[in-house]
C-alpha cells in the first residue's frame, strides 16, 4: 500500500506517524498500485533460520516509491509487490 500526504502529496510505503517532508498526519492510500519496475535485486544464500534457504532481496519502483521485497523467484524486470512483504516476476 502507498500512503500519500494529503498537505503537500509526498508518497512512501511504510506507513508512518507523520509525513517525513512537512508533518503532516493526514493520508491517502493507493491499493491499486501493485506493478513496478525492478531497479536492483541480490540474491542471498545465507539466510536466517525460519526462511527459505535462498531468496531475492529486491528495490522494486512503484509510481515514484522505492519498496524493499523478498522474491522467491529470480527477478524480472517488471515485478508484483504483495501484502506480505513478498514479491513476484511479472510474465
Amino acid at each position: 500500500m502507498i500512503y500519500v500526504c494529503k498537505n503537500c502529496g509526498y508518497s512512501f510505503w511504510v506507513k508512518r506517524a507523520r509525513c517525513p517532508r512537512c508533518y503532516s498526519t493526514e493520508f491517502n492510500t493507493r491499493d491499486d498500485i501493485r506493478e513496478g519496475e525492478l531497479l536492483i535485486s541480490w540474491k542471498l544464500t545465507a539466510t536466517p533460520d525460519g526462511f527459505e534457504d535462498n531468496y531475492w532481496l529486491c528495490l522494486v519502483k512503484i509510481d515514484n516509491v522505492k519498496v524493499f521485497c523478498r522474491s522467491l523467484k529470480e527477478p524480472k524486470n517488471k515485478m508484483m509487490i504483495k501484502e506480505n512483504g513478498l514479491c513476484e516476476p511479472l510474465a
